[in-house]
């Protein structure tokens, strides 16, 4: 089945500890005078029909965008692919999930169709992630959610690195080099200006 709008569910990925960040919620920061999280809901409402929102703290803050909220099933912040493992979890009427992070308010306003497009245009892969003309954007990305057994499997060994999992399952590159600046994100304190 290809992927469409009506089998896709996006997730927002809002998980994370902000470390680099000093330990801020960083779907909560603001930027011209939105929460981050915020911008990502407004690109992505318009692309697939469902969302969701993965987050492992301040869930009362979270719970008031009227989305679906997850938090990891594996406790202590294991990364962005307990994240994506979650919500595959749940989300078992989708066939597709939609990755994208919430520290990133300007995704591009095509992003699921470009990735559609790449993925079903290739029938053996079970991924397409970003390519913003510099580097891959890991967390940008278009799953078969069929990948959960082997996403479970690799998170009960421990290898939780996205990119890793990315190589070793099938990916395929969605070229997004018109629109390098989309890929924006808000890591540390600095990056806000």
């Amino acid at each position: 089945m290809k992927a469409d709008r009506h089998n896709t569910t996006a997730l927002i990925l809002a998980g994370g500890r902000g470390r680099r960040m000093n330990y801020a919620d960083k779907g909560w920061l603001m930027w011209q005078n939105k929460a981050l999280i915020e911008h990502v809901i407004d690109a992505l409402k318009t692309q697939v029909d469902r969302i969701i929102i993965n987050a492992n703290q301040h869930h009362d803050q979270y719970q008031q965008l009227n989305f679906e909220l997850l938090s990891d099933s594996i406790e202590g912040f294991k990364g962005p692919l307990s994240g994506i493992m979650t919500a595959m979890q749940h989300c078992t009427d989708a066939e597709y999930l939609l990755v994208v992070p919430c520290d990133c308010p300007t995704p591009p306003k095509d992003l699921f169709k470009r990735l559609a497009s790449t993925l079903n245009d290739n029938a053996s892969a079970n991924i397409a992630i970003a390519d913003d003309g510099t580097r891959y954007q890991p967390l940008f990305g278009l799953y078969k959610t069929s990948l959960l057994p082997k996403l479970q499997q690799a998170l009960a060994h421990e290898h939780n690195k996205v990119l890793q999992f990315i190589e070793q399952h099938n990916a395929v590159i969605a070229d997004f080099s018109d629109q390098p600046d989309a890929f924006k994100n808000f890591n540390r304190p600095e990056d806000m200006n």
